[in-house]
C-alpha cells in the first residue's frame, strides 16, 4: 500500500504529541508499505515559523515532503478569539478565522494534496484541530482516516470539532476512552472506525550475564568422588542476576525503585506526584526511592528518597522500566498512555493517576496495575506494590502478556491495515 500521513510539524526532536505519534507508525509502516509524511517546515507549535526550505528529504528512511507554513499571527489575539469561540460568542466563519490564525496554514500542502490524493491508498491525518487537517481533510474525505488526538478540552464544543470529525471515511484511535469521546462529539459517527494503540518492542526475556567469581572463590573439587559441578546459580549474586540489573549497575541505583520515566513537568502531574511520594516516603521510610529519568521542564522540589537518574536514550528507557519495581504514570493527559504500555511490556506494575481514562483502562485489561484518585490511594497502593513481592510478580507477568499480545508493532500495524482496506470500494 501507499500511506500518506499529514502532520503540522515533524521530526526526531519533538518527542510527544500527534506529531510524536506521527513518526513513530510512519517509522513503523515504512517496513512494510510505501510511507511519506506530509508537513510542514515548521518546528515550532506557537509560532509555526518555517525552520527550513521546502522540499523532500528521508528521515530515519521515512520519506517526508515539507511545505512552507504562513507564520501565526499574534499569539495573544488568538487566544482572545478563542475565548469568544468557546463562549459561544462567534459563528462558523469565526471557527475556520480562528483555525487559521492558530495554524499551521500551508496552501502549498494542501494544493499539494488536491493533485496527488488518488496517488494514495489512504490520506492519515493526525490531531483534528490543526489547521494542516482542517484543510486537508476535505480534499479527499472517501479516502482520508483521521487520528484526531482528542483530549477533553473547550474546542470540543465548536462546530467545527462535530464537523472535522464527521468528516473522514474512517477514524483510528490511540485507546478506546479516545473513541469513546468522540462518539459525544462527533455530528454522526464514521464510517469506518479502528482502536490501533500505539506499539511497543517488549525487552526480551534473556539470562542476564552473571558475575564469574575468581578461581580461589569457587568450590574446591573432592578428589576422591567425581562429584557434579556446581550450577553457577547457586553461587551467583542475586543482585546482579535479576532483570535489568546492567542498568541498575551503570546509574548505581540500589534497593526498592519506583521509576517516572517522562519529561517531568508542571502539565504532567508531577507536582502531584511528588506531592503524594512525599506523603508515601513519611509514611514508610527507607521503603523505596523515586527515580527519575527524563527531559526536566521544572525545578524538582526538594522532597524525600528522589534520585535524579539523568536523560535516557531510546535504547535505555525500556531498560529502565525492567529495572525498576514500580513505575508511576502521573500524567492525565497522555492519551498513548505510552509509559503505562512500556511498563508493562517490561514486566513492571504499574501506578497510575485515575484521572487518565486510557491508563486505567490498560491497567484494568491487563490485570497489570492499579490507579490512585487521591493521597491515600496513593500511599496505599505504592506501599503494596513495594511491600509485596508475589503481588508485583502477578502484576508484571499479567502486564507483559498483554502488552506483548496486543501492542506489539506488528498488531497495531495490522489494524491499521484492515481500516485502510475497509474503505477502498469494492
Amino acid at each position: 500500500m501507499k500511506l500518506a500521513l499529514i502532520t503540522p510539524r515533524y521530526g526526531a526532536e519533538i518527542t510527544t504529541g500527534p506529531e510524536y505519534a506521527c513518526r513513530r507508525l510512519a517509522e513503523q509502516l515504512a517496513g512494510r508499505h510505501s510511507v511519506e509524511v506530509i508537513t510542514t517546515c515548521a518546528q515550532r507549535a506557537d509560532t509555526w515559523a518555517n525552520a527550513g526550505p521546502e522540499g523532500t528529504d528521508r528521515v530515519r528512511g521515512v520519506i517526508v515532503r515539507r511545505f512552507a507554513a504562513i507564520p501565526a499571527h499574534d499569539v495573544q489575539e488568538t487566544t482572545r478569539q478563542a475565548a469568544r469561540l468557546f463562549e459561544g460568542l462567534a459563528g462558523h466563519e469565526a471557527d475556520i478565522e480562528w483555525a487559521r490564525r492558530a495554524g499551521p496554514w500551508s496552501p502549498g500542502l494542501v494544493e499539494f494534496l488536491s493533485r496527488q490524493a488518488r496517488n494514495y491508498d489512504a490520506l492519515v491525518f493526525f490531531s483534528w484541530k490543526h489547521a494542516t487537517t482542517l484543510q486537508g481533510i476535505r480534499v479527499a474525505p472517501e479516502r482520508s482516516i483521521l487520528v484526531p488526538w482528542l483530549e477533553l478540552e473547550p474546542a470540543l464544543r465548536l462546530g467545527l470539532a462535530s464537523d472535522t470529525l464527521a468528516t473522514p471515511a474512517g477514524m483510528a484511535f490511540l485507546s478506546a476512552a479516545e473513541r469513546r469521546l468522540a462518539r459525544l462529539y462527533a455530528r454522526r459517527p464514521p464510517a469506518h472506525d479502528e482502536v490501533i494503540g500505539l506499539g511497543v518492542a517488549p525487552p526480551a526475556l534473556q539470562t542476564y550475564p552473571r558475575i564469574q567469581l575468581e578461581p580461589e572463590e569457587q568450590p574446591e573439587a573432592d578428589d576422591t568422588e567425581d562429584p557434579e559441578p556446581t550450577p553457577p546459580d547457586e553461587w551467583a549474586k542475586p543482585h546482579l542476576t535479576r532483570p535489568g540489573s546492567p542498568f541498575r549497575r551503570r546509574r548505581k541505583l540500589d534497593g526498592k525503585l519506583v521509576m517516572y520515566g517522562g519529561r517531568f513537568s508542571t502539565a504532567g502531574g508531577c507536582e502531584e506526584m511528588f506531592e503524594y511520594f512525599d506523603a508515601y516516603a513519611a509514611a514508610y521510610p527507607d521503603e523505596a526511592s523515586l527515580v527519575l529519568m527524563g527531559p526536566k521542564m521544572m525545578k524538582v522540589p526538594p522532597g524525600r528518597a528522589v534520585v535524579m537518574g539523568g536523560m535516557l536514550t531510546d535504547r535505555e528507557r525500556l531498560a529502565a522500566f525492567e529495572a525498576a519495581d514500580v513505575t508511576i504514570a502521573p500524567s492525565a493527559g497522555d492519551l498513548c498512555a505510552e509509559a503505562v504500555l512500556e511498563s508493562l511490556s517490561a514486566g513492571t506494575p504499574v501506578l497510575a493517576s485515575a484521572a487518565n481514562a486510557a491508563a486505567v483502562e490498560h491497567c484494568r485489561r491487563s490485570n497489570g496495575g492499579l490507579f490512585y484518585a487521591n493521597r491515600d490511594e496513593f500511599v496505599e497502593a505504592l506501599h503494596e506494590l513495594a511491600s509485596n513481592d508475589t503481588l508485583r510478580e502477578a502484576l508484571g507477568l499479567a502486564g507483559r502478556e498483554y502488552a506483548g499480545q496486543h501492542y506489539r508493532w506488528d498488531a497495531v500495524i495490522g489494524r491499521l491495515d484492515r481500516l485502510v482496506t475497509r474503505l477502498r470500494p469494492s
